[in-house]
């Protein structure tokens, strides 16, 4: 099974393969398609929202996917309407030049990052093949055929082999101060796995700590870099329309292209899905890129310009959850 019929997602007919020029996997066209050509569709209850309300409760409604199981769970828990404890989810530094730089997680971000790093942990640190041992407690997250093949579509043990910072290298001067709050953040997301884990499972994580904390280090950069903007389509009148911030399986595999992008993406609320279209006429074998920025559909001649003041609790720098470098820097 694959991860497409798991979750249930309407494809064309696509391939994923590697770059010829520099070995990038990317997603590629099997056959030639018209401009407007439906090219995926994913069903929203399989997709993540982390800025779709400002409202903790009406943020955890949107975010009841059952792509991951536990992914609810811990985003109760990084709730900050929650009676007990907070987790800090901003962390700051200041520079040499007096200035501060701030990274933010929104709690839903927060809750994936945990479950990526806590599956990794089990299966590829511990190695425990499944959730249940015999004659032990459970150790784990359970086990569950669509995370499994959700996991394996992202790219973790690649920043684990590379290093963290690779896959942002620019010559942005805040890049250290960037990296040193994201590991503030991934110590905070450790202490909360630590007080909700049994004795049994606090054991092995305290006897693999620093493995335990590149695992989250690296599924903060992971989620971070899959964080999609788009348009919401609410109905017929495009005045209602917005935009919002997606983690969608599979149309996260597309490569980001500032231009000369070949499909477009949109939240379709009628429709209940994510869907992707081609932007214009792709040739077989053509590389599916999309803008991870978000963009304006009139630009395809779908509907009129959407007001971004129309957003889902965002903010003008929506981009910057892409690379995690403000855009004024890269």
């Amino acid at each position: 099974m694959t991860l497409l019929n798991a979750v249930g997602i309407r494809s064309a007919p696509l391939a994923q393969a590697r770059r010829g020029s520099d070995g990038v996997r990317g997603v590629f066209a099997k056959r030639y398609f018209k401009r407007g050509d439906l090219l995926l569709s994913v069903p929203l209850h399989s997709c993540y929202f982390p800025h779709a309300s400002p409202v903790p409760r009406k943020l955890r409604r949107w975010n009841r996917s059952t792509l991951i199981p536990e992914v609810p769970l811990w985003l109760w828990r990084f709730s900050p309407d929650i009676p007990e404890d907070r987790v800090t989810l901003t962390a700051s530094v200041s520079t040499e030049e007096s200035k501060v730089v701030t990274v933010s997680l929104s709690p839903v971000e927060a809750a994936l990052a945990v479950s990526i790093a806590v599956r990794h942990f089990w299966r590829n640190v511990i190695c425990l093949k499944d959730s249940v041992g015999s004659g032990r407690a459970v150790l784990g997250p359970p086990a569950d055929r669509r995370a499994d093949l959700y996991m394996r579509s992202l790219p973790l043990k690649e920043y684990l082999s590379y290093g963290l910072e690779a896959p942002y290298v620019s010559g942005a001067e805040f890049e250290g101060h960037v990296h040193s709050n994201l590991e503030q953040i991934a110590w905070n997301l450790r202490d909360c796995l630590l007080s909700y884990a049994s004795q049994q499972e606090y054991s092995l994580y305290d006897a693999y700590a620093s493995e335990l904390d590149v695992a989250l280090l690296a599924s903060i950069y992971v989620v971070r870099a899959r964080v999609m903007r788009m348009a919401v389509i609410r109905g017929d009148n495009p005045k209602t329309d917005g935009l919002t911030s997606v983690i969608a399986p599979f149309v996260d595999c597309l490569n980001h292209s500032l231009h000369e992008t070949t499909c477009t993406a949109c939240t379709s609320l009628p429709n209940r899905a994510v869907i992707v279209r081609a932007a214009r006429d792709i040739n077989v074998g053509e590389e599916l890129t999309v803008d991870y920025r978000g963009f304006s559909l009139s630009r395809v001649g779908a509907r009129a310009e959407i007001d971004p003041s129309n957003a889902l609790g965002e903010d003008e720098d929506m981009w910057e959850s892409r690379y995690l470098f403000p855009s004024d820097l890269v």
